[in-house]
């Protein structure tokens, strides 16, 4: 048993003063967010000036810049003091990823994006009883959720980090940042290789292919809605009208994919030991226009992240394998290297063994087994211990993993 972090998210029902509120607080966080990168650019145009061409801000730059902020705008003070805290930490965490992961420069925040928030700092201020949560400076609102997440926000197994408060397509979520104790799954000593595509979503190395879910009905209900919205003044009654419609399929979309995607990372993670996967290039592939639409409607750097933390949350091994891998070019059998294989060939025969593969069938037997490879290059033999040899992981160490890799040595 482990201690994870998870985040619970639950639907908000606040009443017309309480969405007054709500608003206040996001439009506070995304007018400091703002400001702050605003006094960052003209400091640092300042000190460019001077031959300096890097400049970086601290916590206590940041702090000291926040207090100033409210002393020339008092409505920040309608605000919860943490709230406006965490603005700076995001964005001091977005200057890290710029300087040192290469990242894109931070940018301004719009009111007219589709996703506002603003969060919340549990210092025991933060009360749920029963169906209502209380915040701090805000106050009582009602919510609803399962009765599985309703039972864990009501008792003690959990520690509540933060709560974000957040609005997407006319609706209010709070998202709950909490600690807890999650058991692993029961060890099967089997692994697997995964190839993902486009039109099938995911192919595995047993050769169990993963179609991708229909949304049609979907899109084409999206589509006559935005033509719908085209055609009326905006803003005006009937286009908030048609707007809400047009939110909800947008909805429908998005919750088929996020329940598809979970069901699939939670099957994986119980059946599998050790998932073995390509690190996709995502931003390169949406540089192709054939591709950039379909990535674009499955997502699957979202599968990809729930099945790396959610083998994380369980105790299993992620292996992601390099992009440069010819995957689908080798023989699984004998290792011959087809260099003429084309992307619209989906079945090709080896010359050499006379092996019939199906594409992506083959590039999952190739990527499970590069990724045994990596797995057991990342074992250390550790001779003259005692009496016997001491195999340490560094992932863990334990009796289990040997017995893994006594199979696997063995087959």
């Amino acid at each position: 048993m482990r201690i994870v972090n998870k985040g619970l998210v639950v639907r908000l029902y606040p009443d017309e003063c309480m969405v007054r509120e709500f608003n206040q607080n996001i439009g506070n966080a995304r007018f400091t967010w703002n400001m702050l990168l605003e006094e960052y650019q003209k400091t640092y145009e300042l000190f460019k000036q001077h031959g300096y061409n890097r400049l970086k801000c601290n916590m206590t730059t940041f702090n000291t810049m926040l207090t100033m902020l409210k002393k020339w705008y008092p409505f920040l003070y309608l605000s919860e003091s943490s709230s406006l805290q965490q603005v700076y930490r995001d964005l001091l965490n977005a200057f890290k990823k710029f300087f040192n992961e290469g990242a894109g420069f931070p940018c301004f925040k719009s009111k007219k994006h589709p996703k506002q928030s603003f969060r919340i700092q549990n210092n025991n201020n933060i009360k749920i009883k029963d169906n209502i949560l209380v915040l701090p400076k805000i106050g009582k609102v009602y919510y609803r959720t399962s009765k599985e997440y309703k039972r864990l926000l009501n008792s003690n197994e959990i520690k509540i980090n933060n709560v974000t408060i957040k609005k997407s397509n006319g609706k209010f979520y709070t998202v709950f940042n909490i600690e807890m104790p999650v058991e692993s799954f029961e060890k099967t000593f089997l692994s697997v290789g995964i190839d993902l595509g486009l039109e099938t979503l995911a192919t595995l190395s047993n050769e169990l292919k993963i179609t991708n879910f229909d949304l049609t009905y979907e899109e084409k209900m999206i589509k006559k809605y935005q033509r719908i919205l085209s055609r009326k003044n905006y803003d005006s009654n009937r286009y908030r009208k048609v707007q809400k419609t047009y939110w909800k399929w947008i909805d429908k979309k998005n919750n088929k994919i996020k329940d598809a995607y979970h069901k699939l990372s939670h099957y994986l993670t119980k059946v599998y030991d050790i998932i073995c996967m390509e690190d996709l290039d995502i931003k390169e592939m949406f540089q192709d226009s054939d591709l950039s639409s379909k990535l674009q409607r499955i997502g699957l750097a979202s599968l990809v992240d729930k099945i790396k933390y959610k083998a994380e949350w369980y105790d299993k091994v992620f292996i992601q394998i390099s992009r440069w891998f010819p995957s689908s070019k080798n023989c699984h059998n004998c290792g011959y290297y087809n260099k003429n294989l084309k992307r619209d060939e989906r079945e090709w025969t080896c010359p050499e063994c006379g092996t019939h593969h199906d594409r992506d069938a083959n590039a999952a037997k190739n990527i499970q087994m590069e990724g045994l490879r990596i797995y057991h290059e990342n074992l250390v033999n550790l001779r003259d211990w005692g009496d016997s040899t001491v195999i340490l992981e560094a992932l863990a160490s334990t009796v289990r993993e040997v017995r893994i890799l006594e199979l696997y040595s063995s087959r």
